[in-house]
């Protein structure tokens, strides 16, 4: 479909710089985008200005991870200014943590006989530990040949249960979305299908949360939660009242996940999140 409202750059744990991740979307024909990097809206400058001068509409976005019942949940906020003080002062505190988290994975790994996991994650993470996320330490762990995959990064060792796996005391899903609020943004549930729910109570409890909170929309369609995740949350946004959102979640070409633009469309019957910025229900 001609919108992809989620999609990370190397700003964060992407494989493209802004600039080039905004004209694979030109390719793809893609006519409405956002750029979602993980708790940094480092890249999002650069993304603007390439949309721009390509005839996309753009909307400024950033996914952040918080906390809720034991796992990592994230959520998208958009139509925040990328140099608001609060933004900067959000993500200094979010960075902190994820540098800590980076150096006790590092650890980890020396334990298991793999040395130097946390300067090697560093160095594919750009030299900064800003941004320093678990895809790093894949890419190391492929780089030096501990897997023949990237995906067994995750299944052996970086995935919740795995022995290098850290626990993040993100900030909360009220938290988050205070700060989304402050920022004069709105915000959204992403792939709501990838968490994983002991029951159809723990979803239901999350949803709650997270419309209790403020959350106005959740991704129906995304690259990164299958078909009948899709179908359902879709009757989850019909019953519940959420606005729609869609998304890739493209990182790289090394996921299994659609390219840009190439995930499901919204049915026809939900509103998309985008109207509430003035864009038409379709662009097709």
């Amino acid at each position: 479909m001609p919108v992809d409202m989620h999609m990370h750059s190397n700003a964060s744990d992407g494989a493209l710089k802004p600039a080039e991740l905004v004209g694979l979307c030109a390719r793809q024909g893609i006519r409405l985008m956002s750029l979602t990097d993980h708790d940094t809206m480092a890249g999002t400058a650069a993304a603007r200005d390439a949309a721009k001068a390509l005839g996309i509409e753009f909307v400024t976005g950033v996914e952040v991870s918080t906390l809720w019942g034991g796992q990592t949940i994230h959520i998208v906020g958009y139509g925040i200014d990328p140099e608001s003080p609060g933004v900067a002062a959000f993500f200094a505190d979010v960075s902190k943590k994820r540098e800590a988290r980076g150096r006790e994975m590092g650890a980890a790994f020396e334990k298991l006989g793999m040395p130097g996991a946390f300067e090697g994650a560093v160095k594919l993470a750009g030299g900064s530990t800003d941004n320093l996320s678990r895809t790093h330490f894949g890419l190391w762990l492929l780089e030096k040949g501990y897997i023949r995959v990237y995906q067994e990064a995750f299944d052996k060792y970086l995935s919740r249960g795995r022995p290098c796996s850290v626990d993040v005391a993100w900030p909360s899903i009220p938290e988050a979305l205070d700060f989304i609020r402050a920022e004069g943004g709105t915000a959204v549930l992403a792939h709501p299908g990838r968490y994983k729910y002991a029951s159809a109570w723990e979803e239901t409890a999350l949803l709650e949360t997270f419309q209790g909170a403020g959350g106005t929309a959740i991704e129906v369609t995304s690259g990164s939660q299958g078909e009948k995740a899709n179908v359902h949350f879709a009757e989850v946004a019909r019953q519940m009242g959420f606005l729609a959102s869609t998304g890739s979640d493209w990182h790289s070409q090394r996921s299994k996940r659609p390219m840009p633009g190439e995930q499901p469309p919204i049915p026809h019957d939900l509103r998309p999140v985008w109207t509430l910025w003035g864009y038409p229900t379709s662009f097709d």
